[in-house]
């Protein structure tokens, strides 16, 4: 398995373990400790054409630690574990000076970091299985048996291992009387989502397929879509069916009063590999929900966005924004968000103004890969005033979608995915 696939299982995993405290959470604690890790650098990583290195100071730092849920003795264990590895260089008084970095050194420092702490046989199974069923689905019973046969595990330490992992929202279950089939949100990202999808299409009826056809051409030129207008055109059962069994990516945005979901294709971020981490395509979303509030709630004097698409291509050009008018107000009050997952960098420049950089190109051109220059998914992120602040990535909301399904949606969902299995 390549380094960045690794890195990027280890990374979703971490922040799934995050969230579980039953009894088995030890088994898989070197995941655990090399995601947090990674999600550390991630936040300290930075990215643009024109420097190298950057220094952050200390406070910064802790203040970003404490915003993204990163414990004090997880910050001091990761900032030693990567200047050891000579990603980073910390100075006498805590600053931080980071060399540039993409993604996917990311990936690939976090894949590092957990083989030099001597993995378990059942953590170095658990990345291998997700990386297995994300290929197809596959039946429990043949999931148990490769990862003991390949990774030397009893029986009984497979049938576990397994129950885990659908615990901690590794991997999903469909089926029952030892007719289960594994799957996870991964199954049309690895670029047979054509191939895939039309052994989805098979299962439907004539006018199931003309409505879902109407979706992926919408799709196809907008990039997003409300989940309510998809949910019209495609009617409910059809769509609890098609997001559950994951030929839809459901995302959603929310604040404090209310929340927005959109409908995207899985297959639109092939270019960024799989699997895709969830912290940089949630940095996209924070990216595009900040700048449509810019644009649909803010005024003109406080500085007003009439293009996002726009201004996002300035900020991947490396260009310091509102530099030329001194700084605009809106840009200190609307991006704190941002600010806090480290994907830009706000410049006080006199009481009142501020100046704003992209630090993460990579998560610029996301974004502009999500909104693709349509109007849909910039529509789809518009809240009541107040900024986004919370961002479900696909498989929190697929789950939550899983959840209200019905025995004939749960029988959809089981023969779709033995049809991905058996390939036909």
């Amino acid at each position: 398995m390549e380094k960045k696939t690794k890195g990027a299982w280890l990374l979703a995993q971490s922040k799934s373990l995050g969230g579980y405290t039953g009894a088995g959470a030890t088994r898989l604690e070197n995941v655990s400790h090399s995601g947090k890790i990674g999600r550390l650098y991630n936040l300290l990583r930075r990215q643009v054409d024109n420097q190298s290195t950057f220094l952050i100071e200390k406070n910064t730092i802790e203040t970003t630690c404490k915003l993204n849920g990163i414990e004090k003795s997880d910050r001091i264990i990761g900032l030693q574990v990567l200047q050891d590895a000579g990603r980073i260089d910390v100075s006498s008084e805590g600053a931080v000076a980071v060399l540039g970095a993409t993604t996917q050194a990311v990936l690939e420092a976090t894949a590092e970091i957990f083989d030099d702490q001597n993995p378990s046989a059942d953590e170095r199974a658990i990345i291998d299985l997700s990386e297995l069923v994300s290929g197809k689905p596959i039946r429990r019973a043949d999931a148990e048996e490769y990862i003991s046969d390949i990774h030397r595990l009893t029986k009984a330490d497979a049938t576990s291992l397994v129950d885990l992992s659908k615990k901690t929202a590794l991997i999903d279950e469909e089926g029952g009387a030892g007719q289960c089939i594994l799957f996870n949100s991964h199954t049309f990202r690895d670029g047979r989502y054509a191939e895939k999808a039309y052994r989805v299409l098979e299962q439907l009826s004539a006018d199931e397929r003309g409505r879902l056809s109407e979706v992926q051409e919408k799709l196809s030129k907008h990039g997003a879509l409300y989940d309510v207008d998809v949910e019209k055109i495609l009617e409910p059962e059809l769509y609890r069916r098609l997001v559950s069994v994951g030929l839809f990516d459901r995302m959603e945005v929310s604040n404090s009063t209310e929340s927005v979901g959109y409908i995207a294709s899985p297959n639109d971020f092939q270019k960024y590999g799989r699997p895709f981490e969830e912290d940089p395509i949630d940095d996209a979303k924070a990216l595009i929900a900040s700048l449509t509030y810019g644009q649909s709630r803010s005024t003109h004097t406080r500085g007003q966005i009439t293009m996002p698409e726009a201004l996002i291509r300035a900020l991947v050009r490396g260009e310091e924004l509102a530099a030329r008018a001194g700084g605009v107000r809106a840009i200190g009050e609307d991006y704190r968000e941002l600010e806090a997952r480290q994907v830009v960098d706000v410049t006080k420049k006199s009481y009142g103004r501020y100046t704003m950089r992209l630090l993460k190109k990579d998560v610029g051109e996301l974004a502009l890969t999500i909104i693709r220059g349509g109007a849909a998914a910039q529509e789809a992120v518009l809240m009541d005033g107040s900024p986004a602040r919370a961002f479900k990535g696909p498989h929190a909301a697929r789950s939550e979608v899983r959840a209200r399904n019905e025995i004939t949606d749960k029988r959809f969902v089981y023969d779709a995915l033995d049809r991905l299995r058996s390939g036909g």
